[in-house]
Formats: C-alpha cells, sequence, structure tokens
C-alpha cells in the first residue's frame, strides 16, 4: 500500500462486501472520479491536507456523486472507514449520528467538505497500537 485512500478496485471489492448484492456501477468515471479525491492536488499542494478532509472528500464524492445503481451511502461510508484506518486511525460516531450526516448530506442541507469533515472530526480518534508496533485489535485493518 503507497497510500491511505481506496484505489477504484478497492471500491470494487467494498461494494461486493458491503453494499446489496444488486447494486451495479453505474458509471465507472464517477468511481474513479470519487477514488481519486482525497489525493487531488492544486498548484503543487494537497487539495484536502487533514485525514478528516481526505474523508470527508471521499464520503461526499461516492454519495452525492452517485456512481452506482443504489447503495451509495453505503460504500461511501465503507470506503471512508477505510481510508481512516490506513491513516491510523478510528471513526467512533454512533449509528444515530452516521444516519443523520447521511440525511443532511442527501438533503442538501450538508454540502460541503468542510461541514462534512467538522461533523465528523469530534468521533475521529488514534488507532490503538499494540507493543510490538502493529496494529491492535481496534486499530487500522478491515473496517
Amino acid at each position: 500500500m503507497t497510500q491511505p485512500w481506496p484505489e477504484p478496485e478497492d471500491l470494487l471489492i467494498l461494494l461486493s462486501e458491503h453494499t446489496g448484492p444488486q447494486s451495479r456501477v453505474r458509471d465507472p468515471g464517477i468511481l474513479v472520479a470519487a477514488a481519486a479525491r482525497p489525493h487531488a492536488r492544486m498548484l503543487g499542494r494537497a487539495v484536502y491536507p487533514t485525514v478528516l478532509d481526505r474523508s470527508a472528500a471521499l464520503l461526499h464524492g461516492v454519495m452525492m456523486w452517485r456512481p452506482l445503481d443504489m447503495w451509495n451511502a453505503g460504500l461511501a461510508w465503507a470506503a471512508m472507514r477505510v481510508l481512516i484506518a490506513r491513516s491510523g486511525f478510528v471513526l467512533n460516531m454512533p449509528a444515530k449520528e452516521r444516519m443523520a450526516l447521511t440525511d443532511a448530506m442527501a438533503s442538501g442541507e450538508v454540502d460541503s467538505v468542510d461541514e462534512i469533515a467538522l461533523r465528523l472530526s469530534p468521533y475521529l480518534g488514534m488507532a490503538a497500537w499494540t507493543n510490538h508496533g502493529g496494529p491492535g485489535p481496534d486499530g487500522p485493518g478491515p473496517p
């Protein structure tokens, strides 16, 4: 692994693991664009410089650009958890708050990466590490 964000192929694997069996890729180009979004650069600088920014950009891209015919929110949350875990963090956001954010995004009440990152921030924590330097039971790994 050279970067923490999921590649398009990772999103296809997550699609099969975390969404309904009937869900299909509606637009492969949008899926690739959503996967690329967390590592976007402009004028030599990261567009999304923090883990929260990259996570919010990925969540927003997959959910709002709708690369799938259904279950975009499920894939968006799964992909974001992978990015967060690979970055050495965990997201301890209760299901009720995840649903509220999903609903707010779907309704347009929350429509910016900055606002999404702000809503995620209270729930982001460092992953647990074992004494041998590797991830602990709550650390990076399959979300």
